[in-house]
C-alpha cells in the first residue's frame, strides 16, 4: 500500500490521483518505529504525539473562541452562572474544524499536521468518510458537554488517557467513531 507524501491519500501508482506529488512507500518501509495497529499494518501515534496535536489544535481554536465570546459579550459572559451559549458555539466550532479537516484526503488537522500524525479507518486505513468525522466529533462534543452536567469530569480524562493502556492506542472516542491515529 502506498501513500502521498503531501496528502496522505492511498495511492497505486508513482503519481497521486488527488494532488500530483510523487508516491512514498508504505510507513512499514520507512523509517517509523513502535508499535503497529494489528489491522491495518500502519504505525500507531503515540500518546504524546496525540496530546501536542490537541494543543495546537487548541490554540488554533483559540482566535475563533475569542470572537465569539466577544460577540456574545466579555461581561454577560463571565457575569452569568452559566455560559451555556459560548459553550455551545465553542463546541459547534471546534466541530466544524474537526470535521472539515478530518474528512478531507489528507485526514489531519492542522494539530495533526505539526505532529506528524493522521486519522484513519481502523478497519482499512483509509480516510474518513464524511459521517465517520461527524460522529466522532459528536462523541468527543458529548464528553465535553457532560462537562456542564460534570459527568465530564470523569469521563473526559479517562477518553483522553485511554490510548496509555490500549493496545490499538484508541481513545474512547476513536473506537465509538471507528478510527485510529496514524504517524505520516
Amino acid at each position: 500500500m502506498m501513500y502521498c507524501a503531501n496528502c496522505g491519500t492511498k495511492i497505486e501508482s508513482d503519481r497521486c490521483a488527488v494532488c500530483g506529488a510523487a508516491s512514498v512507500p508504505p510507513p512499514s518501509t520507512t523509517a517509523h518505529v513502535g508499535r503497529r495497529d494489528p489491522v491495518t499494518g500502519l504505525a500507531l501515534a503515540e500518546w504524546g504525539l496525540r496530546v501536542g496535536a490537541t494543543i495546537v489544535d487548541g490554540l488554533v481554536l483559540l482566535v475563533p473562541e475569542f470572537l465569539i465570546l466577544l460577540a456574545i459579550g466579555l461581561r454577560r459572559t463571565f457575569t452569568t452562572t452559566n455560559p451555556l451559549y459560548f459553550n455551545l458555539a465553542v463546541l459547534a466550532v471546534g466541530g466544524l474544524y474537526s470535521v472539515y479537516f478530518l474528512s478531507r484526503p489528507r485526514g489531519q488537522t492542522i494539530g495533526n499536521r505539526a505532529a506528524k500524525t493522521r486519522v484513519v479507518s481502523a478497519s482499512s486505513g483509509d480516510s474518513l468518510t464524511f459521517k465517520t468525522s461527524i460522529i466522532r466529533w459528536l462523541v468527543i462534543g458529548a464528553f465535553s458537554f457532560s462537562y456542564l452536567f460534570y459527568v465530564g469530569v470523569l469521563l473526559a480524562p479517562l477518553d483522553y488517557l485511554w490510548p496509555l493502556w490500549d493496545p490499538r492506542r484508541q481513545t474512547l472516542h476513536d473506537k465509538i467513531a471507528g478510527t485510529i491515529v496514524v504517524l505520516v
